[in-house]
């Protein structure tokens, strides 16, 4: 019976992690250090992309990304904005909001047939009706990894400093 034990327990155990373990996570958010985010001798910085369709294709993620801001993380499910979910404000603050100010300057990029990179600086604010801002973040850099899913370009993965 003791022989019996150990094994059961064994199998019970790999069967109940199994049931409840998460699909891997999709899409990364990650933090880094402050210095290396906003060195502006930084490598992927140093050379400036000329094409002019990359270019387009990074202002349409930004573009899309926009909406990001503006819905809150409790409805951000009903949206595929990929890693740019992190960017969702908490139900609360857009009840309160009564104007967002949002800016999202492309810096650079980078792609090559289905992958790259956008290096972005944003600040956003979120004012309630007298005024006054609620929340907000000022002159962020992120860079942005981006993948091609079928025809549409998705942000995968955020680096920024927090």
């Amino acid at each position: 019976m003791k022989k019996l034990v150990f094994p059961i327990l064994l199998l019970f155990s790999i069967c109940m992690f199994s049931a409840c373990s998460k699909p891997s996570q999709e899409y990364i958010v990650e933090n880094t250090d402050y210095a290396y985010m906003n060195n502006e001798s930084h490598e992927e910085l140093q050379s400036k992309c000329e094409d002019k369709e990359q270019i387009e294709i990074a202002k349409k993620i930004i573009k899309n990304s926009e909406k990001a801001f503006k819905t809150s993380l409790q409805e951000a499910s009903n949206y595929d904005f990929g890693a740019c979910s992190t960017y969702c404000p908490d139900e609360s603050v857009l009840k309160r909001s009564e104007n967002i100010d949002l800016s999202i300057e492309y810096m650079n990029t980078k792609q090559d047939s289905d992958s790259g990179y956008i290096w972005i600086k944003y600040s956003v604010d979120y004012y309630d009706k007298a005024g006054e801002v609620i929340c907000g973040r000022h002159d962020a850099v992120a860079r942005w990894e981006i993948k091609k899913d079928g025809s549409e370009w998705k942000v995968v993965k955020i680096t920024e400093a927090y």
